[in-house]
This record gives structure tokens, C-alpha cells and sequence, in this order.
């Protein structure tokens, strides 16, 4: 994940626990985790060993 871009994240939250977020911005990175960005403006933690599936999401242009 690179900062400043909009992803679709499967991830493990648990031993049998699958969560999915679509459309969170990444925010920050560190050594084991990524913090992401809602659009309803909430944040959470993805840890790095924990993500499935990671899809980048087209930046839409709003600027016009």
C-alpha cells in the first residue's frame, strides 16, 4: 500500500475471521501495520500479515 491511494482490502481479523473494506485510503505506514482511512472518516490498523487480497482502486477526478 502506498500513501494517498484508495484500496479494497480483505484482510484476517481472527483464527476463522475474514473482513473486507472497500474503498479506504491508506494513511500511514509503519513496519507491521497500515492505518487506512473510511470514507464515514473512521480509521483502522491492517497489519501487513494479515491481508488476503489488496486491490488498488482508479483515482476519480472531483475537481472539476
Amino acid at each position: 500500500m502506498e500513501v494517498g491511494n484508495f484500496y479494497y482490502v480483505a484482510f484476517n481479523t481472527g483464527k476463522y475471521e475474514i473482513e473486507y473494506e472497500n474503498r479506504v485510503k491508506c494513511i500511514k505506514v509503519t513496519p507491521k501495520s497500515y492505518r487506512v482511512e473510511r470514507e464515514d472518516g473512521s480509521t483502522r490498523l491492517i497489519g501487513h500479515d494479515s491481508i488476503i487480497e489488496l486491490k488498488e482502486l482508479p483515482q476519480i477526478n472531483t475537481s472539476e
